[in-house]
């Protein structure tokens, strides 16, 4: 079945706003989609600095900006880091990536640098540091397609976060959580906004319920099959028989997605152990 292709979330889901509050920032937050296909173009002059100064304006726990970005621009290390990122091409197509961190060894070194002994080894601080850069991340996103631009978050600079810190020259206590390539769109790669799950199953009033749950994963299950959007990308589960009568829609393909951690990541095991590697690359969960 064929479909138009539809460029905004109102459109898409039939939301009416007041003409008077619609504006140019939420036209391009509800016209986000990810794009994995880019023109061998460079950004214009002054572009990257706009998208970075975006990125260093979001919001940070308590001021402590513990997060760093990475601008990767040679192609040799964007070739590098598109192999251990599950060998994505358009890493490699996109004229910019930035690797957005967690990073409180510059929190650690402060804190030595005023004589004192670094004692914030929590996994309250890690998640601090996770949040602050995944703000910058959404900064950098918005400002880049504000200037025309598209985006892709890339979650599997995860993959292989030893050889990722290696590549990035990343001290202890500094970890990829995310990178973001940024430029523009290749001709016909878009797909169209994908369709959220509906509105009573992510926003909950005053207190979480689980009221319209079932109804809601009903109706998206089925507007996800309609648009065949698993067509050729089935998890398979080693050891078990393909179930009949099943119909694959996002809850089964979700499903099989979490049946396992590995699973979640590109091959097995990829991330598996990510906890011990923080741990070795001085962050800590006590």
């Amino acid at each position: 079945m064929s479909h138009r292709l539809i460029r905004s979330r109102l459109e898409l889901e039939g939301i009416e706003l007041p003409e008077k509050i619609l504006n140019q920032t939420l036209d391009v937050l509800t016209r986000h989609e990810s794009i994995r296909g880019f023109q061998k173009r460079p950004l214009p002059k002054g572009v990257l600095k706009a998208i970075l100064t975006a990125a260093r304006s979001a919001p940070t726990s308590s001021n402590l900006q513990a997060y760093s970005i990475i601008v990767v621009t040679d192609e040799e290390r964007k070739d590098r880091l598109a192999t251990l990122s599950g060998n994505q091409g358009f890493i490699r197509e996109a004229p910019v990536f930035l690797v957005f961190c967690a990073d409180i060894y510059r929190l650690k070194y402060v804190t030595e640098r005023q004589g004192y002994r670094f004692a914030a080894e929590t996994l309250e601080m890690f998640l601090l540091a996770a949040v602050d850069a995944a703000l910058a991340l959404q900064n950098a996103l918005v400002a880049a397609e504000s200037l025309g631009l598209v985006s892709v978050p890339v979650g599997s600079v995860r993959n292989d976060p030893v050889r990722m810190s290696e590549e990035l020259g990343l001290p202890d206590g500094v970890f990829a959580l995310a990178g973001l390539s940024i430029g523009f769109e290749r001709e016909g790669v878009r797909r169209g906004v994908k369709p959220r799950l509906p509105e009573q199953v992510t926003v909950h009033h005053e207190q979480y319920s689980t009221e319209h749950l079932e109804e809601g994963l009903a109706e998206y299950d089925r507007v996800m099959i309609e648009r065949r959007t698993y067509d050729g990308r089935r998890v398979s589960i080693a050891g078990e028989p393909e179930r009949e009568g099943v119909e694959y829609g996002w809850c089964e393909h979700t499903a099989r997605r979490c049946t396992r951690p590995e699973t979640i990541a590109a091959s097995a095991s990829l991330r598996e152990n990510l906890r011990q590697v923080l741990e070795q690359r001085g962050f800590s969960f006590r």
